[in-house]
């Protein structure tokens, strides 16, 4: 097994490895010159997990040094207080399980917490459960449906239980295939989040969450077997059901359908990669909307691309990047981040919205703040935006910048 942190470059046997095709389809490095100072060869980058280089070899990248310590259970729910979230949240990680799982105890803790999550968010959505037609064949005490004459005569007449009548009979109901599938995997997060829980705040938020996500469910049957899992397909016009099954099957196949396997070996995973960066803007967007709701836009499409998020209120306006580097700290902005923020704030779509009117491009532009969010690791603080007016933070400016600054996030620790 190859073990790298993030950004680290491969060096085997104390050599650096060469151009290689094995290593170039790999997704968790590539071949890179990170800067005027570093050489040529394969560099992890913002990604962390673990994938195969072939039949015999795997990778396995974890967190940056200073960030081993990150609670990826409160980032995860944290990325979900809004549910604009979660429609991109899917882009953040892949998990591949066709393949054998991996040998990585310190990536344990991450990939089954992330799916679990995003699945109870998921379902959640889900307002009323969908209905359908659910074909049945019993023996029972008065008609119902039509009566299956041979198998009545076989199990009632010839056995003289003259009481009873097998019918076959289709009735509209909540028991359809889709939702036993989804309140299967319910029940197996529910015991996989009791097998690995403590006392931490994001278990018991999440323990909470799958017994309110389970009471929707109360009258749904959860039998269901390998091959009507595969069965099932989605539907486009139901987005929530789509997404929660897809989940749902990630969820069965990666503990074999049989409930008894949650308690996995502690030592392996299966094979995922997980950005993150991305992970990072999702969080903060969770903490923004949790302190500023609706004065917040997500990923608004401007000419020179999309800024992470726009804040707009009566008295204050700015827009915002964040920046999955821990250097800023200390450290100055990269002259590439500068530059992009910098065409945001001339973007006149982005300017619109934020609500300078009657802007043309050969009239004076307005000076709006830029601000970088970065991470840094062990504050107390859980939410820095909270009750917290977003220009009251715009105090550590960027020298020789007009109108640039930065503010630190913390990523939440164990």
């Amino acid at each position: 097994m190859i073990q790298l942190q993030e950004h680290e470059q491969l060096i085997l046997n104390g050599a650096p490895i060469g151009y290689d095709d094995r290593y170039n389809n790999l997704e968790l490095i590539q071949w890179a010159k990170p800067t005027d100072n570093n050489p040529w060869g394969y560099y992890a980058s913002f990604k962390i997990g673990a994938e195969w280089v072939d039949q015999k070899e795997s990778l396995v990248v974890t967190t940056k040094r200073g960030m081993e310590n990150i609670d990826f259970l409160s980032m995860f729910m944290t990325c979900f207080t809004s549910d604009l979230a979660l429609d991109s949240f899917s882009e953040i990680y892949k998990i591949d399980l066709d393949r054998p799982q991996i040998e990585a105890p310190s990536l344990n803790s991450i990939v089954s917490p992330l799916i679990i999550v995003h699945f109870i968010s998921i379902v959640n959505r889900i307002k009323s459960l969908k209905k359908g037609y659910v074909h049945y064949q019993e023996n029972l005490k008065k008609v119902k449906g039509h009566i299956k004459s041979l198998k009545n005569e076989r199990l009632n007449i010839a056995t003289k239980r003259y009481e009873r009548i097998f019918c076959e009979y289709d009735e509209y109901s909540i028991d359809i295939p889709e939702n036993r599938i989804i309140k299967k995997a319910i029940l197996f997060s529910r015991a996989l989040i009791t097998n690995i829980s403590d006392n931490r705040q994001s278990y018991l938020r999440l323990q909470s969450l799958i017994a309110k996500v389970l009471r929707k469910f109360e009258y749904v049957s959860d039998c269901v077997d390998e091959k009507s899992v595969r069965q099932i397909r989605s539907h486009k016009l139901f987005n929530e059901y789509s997404e929660a099954i897809r989940l749902a099957k990630t969820i069965l196949k990666q503990y074999d359908y049989s409930i008894n396997k949650v308690a996995f070996s502690k030592n392996k995973v299966t094979p995922f990669v997980l950005d993150m960066s991305l992970l990072y803007e999702h969080y903060v967007y969770g903490l923004l909307h949790e302190a500023y709701k609706d004065k917040i836009v997500y990923q608004f499409k401007g000419k020179t691309g999309y800024p992470d998020f726009l804040f707009k209120s009566k008295d204050f306006k700015a827009i915002l990047d964040t920046k999955y580097i821990p250097k800023y700290e200390k450290g100055s902005l990269d002259i590439y981040v500068i530059r992009q923020l910098s065409g945001y704030s001339r973007d006149l779509p982005i300017l619109k919205h934020l609500g300078y009117e009657n802007i043309e491009e050969i009239s004076s532009t307005p000076a709006v703040p830029c601000i970088i969010i970065y991470p840094e690791e062990g504050s107390s603080i859980y939410n820095p935006f909270k009750n917290m007016p977003l220009s009251s933070l715009c105090t550590t400016y960027l020298q020789r910048l007009s109108m640039f600054y930065k503010i630190s996030v913390p990523v939440p620790t164990l």
